[in-house]
């Protein structure tokens, strides 16, 4: 909630572009340091071969950038959804409801790519292992955006 009302705030008190870049750069931290700590829970729950690792860590990286783009998507959505919590019209509650589920939609295509690929040079089960990590860490994210962004009036 308190992440929800500084955008809030932000994106209604201070057109300035500073205060934007300043959030832009504390987003942009926090996702650094996610990323790094999401690398090493995958580096402490899972064993990979030599050749594995090889091939894990690029297709990972491909994986993780196309999260981001969508990720990306996701922001703009809650700003779009902080600058009109105010002024919600059906409209506008449509229009985020059908951006919404575009940018869940993509999530899985996104990561239903990523296990198919990985499944080329490693066995199902680490496949499915490395896939229940990343639920479990995208679940935790999504707990904690959903205590901090308010229901629609």
């Amino acid at each position: 909630m308190k992440l929800f009302i500084t955008l809030l705030m932000l994106l209604t008190f201070s057109a300035t572009a500073p205060a934007q870049t300043a959030l832009d750069e504390q987003i942009a931290l926090a996702r650094q340091s996610a990323q790094t700590d999401r690398k090493l829970i995958l580096l402490g729950n899972m064993s990979f071969t030599s050749e594995e690792s090889a091939q894990f860590w690029p297709a990972w990286n491909e994986y993780r950038a196309a999260v981001a783009a969508n990720g990306d998507r996701r922001l703009a959505l809650i700003k779009n959804f902080a600058e009109n919590y105010e002024s919600m019209s059906d409209m506008k509650a449509s229009e985020l409801l059908t951006d919404h589920f575009s940018i869940s939609m993509q999530d899985l295509v996104i990561k239903q790519d990523f296990a198919k690929k990985i499944d080329e040079f490693m066995p199902t089960q680490k496949v499915m292992r490395v896939i229940q990590i990343e639920n479990k860490l995208d679940a935790a994210i999504n707990m904690k955006l959903a205590s901090e962004i308010p229901l629609t009036k």
